[in-house]
């Protein structure tokens, strides 16, 4: 019995509902999966296409097996909803017994990309298959509940609603509930706000229950649903068409990255902003549909207009840097109106082919035409042929396309391909002769744009805009600021776009990922290799050494030279790996060091899923509010590192003072004292750099002037313009633990994977013209907390020699950066030992 207009309206909403929790528990799951699988691209993908893929067979199993026999719909989408708040509930449970699991196969398996992607693949099976299978089946229940002949415009309004929650979802996840709830308590809202759904459709079904006498559809041996002879076609159709469409968002979200950043919310804003154009094509189809539509004509105009949007705007997107510098300038600090004009920026591209594939869907059922019979199995077949070729296109996106082609060439391959598929429809359905005739001329001019030498304009596309807007406008444009900059290369990979640049004059060498630079041979190498050498420096044997992220390879240079016998270089990236030859003589080709061993993982994952024990770890990611990256600041992470190190180990922290607020400094600086409470603080520059331990640390002056008189080592250093331990403690030593925590404070809050506050701080300071401010008022902050505080040296000398000539070390090095009071009590001092020298050598 269909509902009432009132029911229909309490329907609807729940449907709503319904969608936006399902997108909250995509973001919440993928965040909790990568903290253990990790942030490749390959482990992401693994988890976005099991999702998806739960999500097909619960459309197919349900609407095939299910729905169509069940005399009241309601009652089975209540259980469905209820079904998804348990094992929702059981997912963080579940996850703990997942992830021992998880670390138990990977210590003892071989190290074999094939066998750890089988391995992640099961796992990652084990949690998301049961809440999506469950998910999945909720679209064609309802769509079986407004169940009537030619129900295609129904159809198209219930994906609409659906698809509209789960626009709402992701926007709601990344941008308010995290930020203000943390990951859990997000999850335990969506849960209650599920079971929520589940007693309004109980309560619903029994006022919407069959009427008595009547029974289930039951099919009959004269049904013929599903013909393959007239459906098979139109099932492949649109699997192609889902292939078509996702691998199309997996490109738009790897160029808009480069405009937008690597943040949360950036891909929350892409992601809704696609989900939006597909809720408003499927509306505008239950709109406009009428019982004369062509349902055939229909999809095929749109398969061909998908195609051709995307042929006629790929080429363009370069340009969309300028637009977004338009937006940064327009909206000035107020972070709310930068998100709007990016998101309408963001719709202008992905909104017109988006919009369209929306209507593809209901106009799919439409052709198969199941009847009321067949309903629940014929939306079932066309979501399981849509969700599977989305996974296809997903993966073939990530893993070959991009790898192999680039985004542009990319798209114009997938576009073209998307064209042959219209013109195929055309053909097959034998629609408007006369337009069939000019198809094949069409098609072939269309063919021939693809292999015209477009390209994009590569100093634009890497401009970093979503950072440097403020730096552009001061200098007169972006143009005009990147004009003595010259790109050596740009490396288009499936984990990031590195592009490698040089100075006008040849000095300087620097490299972006994704458009925010992250190394170079300029100022920063001094915090480069002092992030590598400073925590060596403060153990007495540090034999075995770990270093998170590889970067240029400059913080890699001269770690041998310490009583080093092994260094593990950890990198993510692949795409940063390849940049690094362009810095092989500023490095001095560390990587042939036999000492150093590189691997490809991520860092997290690495310590997480490895026995391996180590002196010293070296963690320099880029910046806190970066995906990804976040979670190598977080409270869990530090355990993680602790449980690493071996006794008396040491732990290397880098922060930036340019980027991140006092209060969240002073978050990250807490979080970190939580797990290692001994710490002595270097600045560099615009840099912290943070050496910390869970026993005191203690500098040994003695030693260090034997490593700084080992060729290599010294080379290393007077790159930096070091000479001796002198220099290096007075130009780069702030002070010690007590003034560190006057600076951060003890105790909670701190920055963790629930409560994960950094990498949401983004839109306190991305963008916005504050980073020469917030540098200035961190410097500030921690200076004021500066209190009474001894050089963490042990060790002076031996003797009285050896004593006075570190004193005078110690006295030339903060002569030389300025600090003359200080340079005149070390001169004292050693002047005072120089003299009780003298004396006893007369008394001798």
């Amino acid at each position: 019995m269909e509902p009432r207009p009132c029911q229909k309206a309490v329907i609807y909403l729940i449907f709503v509902l319904s969608g936006f929790c399902a997108l909250v528990f995509e973001v919440l799951w993928s965040k909790y999966l990568a903290l253990t699988f990790g942030t490749t691209i390959g482990a992401v993908s693994i988890v976005t296409a099991t999702f998806m893929a739960g999500l097909a067979l619960g459309s197919y199993i349900f609407g095939r097996y299910t729905v169509d026999h069940d005399a009241n719909p309601l009652r089975l989408y209540a259980w469905l909803e209820v079904g998804v708040a348990v094992t929702a509930l059981l997912f963080a449970p579940t996850l703990v017994m997942v992830e021992r699991i998880y670390v138990f196969w990977t210590h003892i398996l071989p190290q074999a990309p094939w066998l750890t992607t089988s391995v992640n693949i099961l796992f990652c099976a084990m949690l998301l298959l049961p809440p999506t299978i469950f998910m999945g089946g909720t679209l064609p229940v309802m769509c079986r509940l407004f169940a009537r002949r030619k129900c295609g415009g129904q159809i198209g309004r219930l994906y609409a609603l659906n698809t509209l929650g789960a626009t709402l979802g992701a926007f709601a996840a990344a941008f308010m509930l995290i930020p203000a709830l943390g990951l859990s308590r997000t999850g335990y809202l969506a849960v209650a706000l599920n079971l929520a759904i589940a007693g309004g459709a109980f309560i619903l079904s029994r006022r919407c229950a069959a009427a008595p006498g009547e029974k289930p559809a039951t099919p009959r041996h004269r049904d013929w649903f599903p013909d393959p002879r007239t459906h098979r076609p139109v099932l492949i159709a649109v699997g192609l068409v889902g292939f078509f469409t996702l691998a199309y968002q997996i490109l738009w979200t790897r160029v808009l990255m480069l405009f937008l950043g690597n943040t949360v919310y950036a891909f929350a804003l892409m992601l809704s902003t696609y989900l939006v154009g597909v809720a408003l094509g499927a509306a505008l189809y239950a709109r406009l549909v009428h019982p004369a539509l062509n349902e055939r004509r229909l999809f095929c105009l749109l398969t061909l207009l998908i195609g051709l949007v995307v042929l006629a705007s790929a080429p363009f997107y370069d340009q969309l840097a300028l637009v977004f510098q338009f937006a940064h300038d327009a909206s000035g600090d107020r972070w709310w109106h930068l998100s709007l004009l990016s998101y309408l920026i963001v719709f202008a591209v992905l909104g017109l082919p988006t919009l369209l594939s929306g209507a593809l869907i209901p106009a799919a059922f439409a052709i198969l035409d199941p009847g009321q019979r067949h309903t629940g199995e014929g939306i079932g077949l066309v979501v399981l042929h849509d969700t599977l070729g989305s996974v296809l296109g997903a993966l073939a996106a990530g893993f070959v396309l991009l790898p192999l082609l680039g985004p542009l060439d990319s798209f114009r391959l997938l576009a073209v391909a998307n064209l042959i598929l219209g013109v195929w429809l055309f053909y097959h359905f034998r629609l408007d002769r006369p337009l069939v005739r000019l198809l094949p001329i069409t098609a072939a001019v269309l063919a021939a744009v693809l292999f015209l030498p477009l390209q994009w304009d590569a100093k634009l596309m890497n401009s970093g805009v979503y950072v440097y807007a403020p730096k552009y406008r001061a200098l007169g444009g972006m143009q005009v600021a990147m004009a003595d900059e010259n790109i050596l290369d740009v490396i288009k990979g499936r984990d990031a776009t590195v592009a490698v640049f040089e100075s006008a004059d040849g000095r300087v060498r620097f490299f972006t990922v994704n458009g925010k630079t992250d190394g170079g041979t300029g100022l920063d190498r001094h915090t480069q290799t002092l992030i590598g050498h400073l925590p060596l420096f403060a153990h007495p044997e540090p034999r075995e050494v770990l270093v998170i992220g590889l970067g240029t390879g400059i913080t890699l240079q001269g770690l041998s030279a310490h009583p080093t016998e092994r260094i593990d270089c950890v990198e993510i990236s692949r795409e940063v790996v390849r940049a690094e030859q362009y810095f092989r003589e500023a490095n001095d080709n560390v990587l042939a060091d036999p000492k150093v061993r590189l691997l490809v993982q991520d860092g997290r994952n690495l310590l997480l899923t490895r026995d391996q024990s180590y002196d010293v770890i070296v963690s320099q990611p880029s910046n806190p509010w970066q995906s990804g990256n976040a979670n190598l600041f977080t409270l869990e992470f530090y355990r993680l590192a602790a449980e690493h190190l071996r006794e008396g180990g040491i732990f290397g922290q880098w922060l930036g003072l340019y980027d991140i607020t006092p209060d969240n400094l002073r978050l990250a600086v807490r979080t970190l004292m939580e797990v290692f409470p001994e710490v002595q603080v270097f600045h560099s520059g615009a840099d912290l750099i943070l050496i910390a331990s869970q026993q005191p640390v203690e500098f040994d002056y003695q030693a260090m002037a034997r490593r700084f008189a080992q060729p290599t080592l010294a080379a290393v250093m007077q790159a930096v313009d070091l000479a001796s331990p002198g220099e290096l403690i007075a130009g780069h030593y702030l002070y010690d633990g007590p003034s560190l925590r006057t600076f951060a404070g003890m105790g909670p809050p701190f920055n963790s994977d629930d409560r994960p506050v950094l990498e949401h701080a983004s839109r306190h300071n991305l963008g916005q013209n504050t980073l020469g401010e917030f540098q200035q008022a961190n410097m500030q902050a921690l200076l004021a907390a500066r209190g009474h505080s001894w050089l963490p040296l042990t060790n002076l000398g031996t003797g009285p020699r050896q004593f006075a000539a570190a004193l005078r070390d110690l006295g030339d090095g903060y002569a030389r950066v300025g600090m003359s009071a200080e340079a005149r009590n070390f001169y004292q001092r050693a002047a005072e030992v120089e003299r009780e020298l003298l004396t006893e050598g007369r008394g001798g």
